[in-house]
C-alpha cells in the first residue's frame, strides 16, 4: 500500500474514532449545561407527572449528575380546575434501580386547606389510574402540612406504590409526628381493588404510640373539624369507599375533645373537654350499625335545656333542685357514661366516681345531675334529645330518608325558655 494512502487511512480513522466521538461528547456536554436542555428537561418531567398525578406541575431546573439519575429543583403542584397552589416541593432527586424508581423528594409542603383536594386528585389519578409498571418509592423525609390552625410536621416519611398478579394497587405510607420515637410510626395503607365486583378503595389507619392530630384532616373528614384543634386519635381505622357508599371499623381513643364544637349545631350548650374512647364500632353503607365505648369529661357548663332533653328523651333522671331550675346555666365537674347503639337500640350508663352509682354527670359539690337507667331505647332517642323543636320532627325510617335528601330543611329554633340565658341575681333585704 502506497505511503500517502496509508496517511489517508490513518486520519480517517483518527477523526472517526477520536476526533467525532469526543467533540460529540464535548458538544454534549456543553449542550446539557446550557438552559435549552434544562428547559426541554423541564418540560419533559412537568408533563410526565401531570399525566401520573393529574394536577398541574411547574419545575424551575433540571439536571442529571449521573446517567440514571434527574435533579428536579423548585417544583410546585397546582389545581389544574382552580388554578390554587397545592404543594411546594424543594428538589426531588430521581433514581432508577434495580428495585424500582426510587425519588428522594427534599422539603414538601401542603398549603392550607387544600389537603382533600390534593388527596382527590392523587386518588383519582393515582389510586384509580392506570396500573403501575415498576414499583415506585418516595422518600420525603419531613413533611409540613398547613393549615388555619397551625403548621405540623411528620418525619421519616415514606411512601411505597406498587401492584400485584391481580391487577390491585397497593400504597403505603409511613410517617412519624416530628420529635416522636420510631414505636410512635403510623402507617396508612390504601388498597384499589380491581378485577372484580364491586370496585372499592380500602383505606387503613395504624397509629404508633403518639396520637396523631385530627386536625389534619379536618379538610377530607368533616367530622374532623367538629371535633376541635386540640382532638387527637390514637388507635386503628378501617374504610372501604365503593362508587356511592362505604363501610368501615374505628377502634382507639380519641383525647381532648371539644364539646362545645361537637354541640355547635344544636340548640343546647355544653363546654369542656372529653376522652372518648371507641372499643368497637362498625359502618355498614355509611351508617351506624354497632358503637360502643365511653365518654369522660372533666369541668364544665351544660345547659339546663340539655339536661331537661336528656331527662325526657334518654330517659336520663334529672335531679336538679328548685335554685337550679330558675338557672338556664350550670356547672358541672365530672360528665362520664358508657354507650352501646346497635340494631336494638342505644343504652347509656352512668360511670361518674362521685360516690353514687350510675350518675351521668355530677356537679363541683359531687352532687348527681344526671343519673342513667336501664332501658333500652331506639337509637333516634340522640335526635330528640338534640333537637326538641317537635313540630318538624318526622317518622325516622329509610323511606323517609329518601324524601328528606331531596326536600329543602328547615333551621333548628331553640325553645323559647332558652333563647337567652336568663340572669341569675338574688335580691338581698336588709333592715
Amino acid at each position: 500500500m502506497h505511503d500517502s494512502t496509508r496517511r489517508f487511512i490513518c486520519r480517517m480513522a483518527f477523526v472517526t474514532l477520536c476526533l467525532v466521538p469526543s467533540g460529540s461528547l464535548c458538544g454534549w456536554i456543553a449542550y446539557r449545561a446550557t438552559p435549552i436542555y434544562s428547559w426541554r428537561a423541564c418540560r419533559s418531567w412537568e408533563h410526565t407527572l401531570h399525566q401520573r398525578t393529574g394536577v398541574l406541575v411547574t419545575i424551575q431546573r433540571a439536571s442529571q449528575p449521573l446517567k440514571k439519575k434527574t435533579l428536579l429543583e423548585q417544583i410546585t403542584l397546582t389545581d389544574p380546575d382552580s388554578g390554587l397552589l397545592l404543594s411546594r416541593v424543594r428538589a426531588i432527586e430521581i433514581a432508577e434501580t434495580d428495585h424500582g424508581l426510587v425519588a428522594l423528594v427534599s422539603q414538601p409542603e401542603i398549603e392550607p386547606q387544600q389537603l382533600r383536594r390534593f388527596g382527590e386528585l392523587l386518588h383519582a389519578n393515582v389510586i384509580r389510574g392506570p396500573q403501575p409498571t415498576m414499583r415506585t418509592q418516595l422518600v420525603l423525609g419531613d413533611v409540613t402540612l398547613h393549615s388555619d390552625r397551625g403548621a405540623v410536621t411528620y418525619s421519616n416519611v415514606t411512601c411505597l406504590v406498587e401492584a400485584d398478579d391481580s391487577a390491585s394497587t397497593y400504597v403505603t405510607i409511613d410517617f412519624l409526628l416530628a420529635g416522636g420515637t420510631a414505636a410512635g410510626t403510623s402507617q396508612l395503607r390504601i388498597t384499589r381493588r380491581r378485577g372484580r365486583a364491586p370496585l372499592a378503595t380500602v383505606w387503613q389507619l395504624r397509629t404508633g404510640s403518639s396520637p396523631l392530630p385530627c386536625r389534619l384532616l379536618a379538610d377530607y373528614l368533616p367530622i374532623a373539624r367538629r371535633l376541635g384543634s386540640h382532638c387527637t386519635f390514637q388507635g386503628t381505622a378501617w374504610i372501604e369507599q365503593r362508587e356511592t357508599d362505604w363501610d368501615g371499623e374505628v377502634t382507639g381513643r380519641f383525647a381532648g375533645a371539644d364539646l362545645a364544637r361537637l354541640l355547635e349545631p344544636f340548640p343546647h350548650k355544653l363546654s369542656g373537654t372529653a376522652e372518648i374512647l371507641l372499643s368497637h364500632s362498625r359502618f355498614e353503607e355509611g351508617r351506624v350499625t354497632e358503637l360502643a365505648g365511653s365518654l369522660r369529661g372533666g369541668s364544665g357548663v351544660v345547659s339546663r335545656s340539655l339536661i331537661d332533653a336528656a331527662s325526657n328523651s334518654l330517659h336520663l333522671a334529672s335531679h336538679l333542685d328548685e335554685a337550679e331550675q330558675t338557672r338556664t346555666l350550670l356547672a358541672y365537674q365530672q360528665l362520664a357514661c358508657g354507650f352501646r347503639i346497635d340494631d336494638t337500640g342505644l343504652l347509656l350508663s352512668g360511670q361518674c366516681e362521685c360516690g353514687t352509682p350510675d350518675v351521668v354527670l355530677a356537679d363541683p359539690d359531687g352532687k348527681p345531675l344526671l343519673t342513667s337507667s336501664a332501658d333500652v331505647l331506639p337509637s333516634v332517642a340522640i335526635v330528640r334529645a338534640l333537637v326538641p323543636q317537635s313540630n318538624v320532627q318526622v317518622p325516622a325510617t329509610r323511606a323517609t330518608e329518601v324524601l328528606l335528601r331531596a326536600l329543602p330543611l328547615p333551621a333548628i329554633d331553640p325553645p323559647a325558655a332558652y333563647n337567652s340565658e336568663q340572669p341569675y341575681a338574688p335580691l338581698r333585704l336588709r333592715r
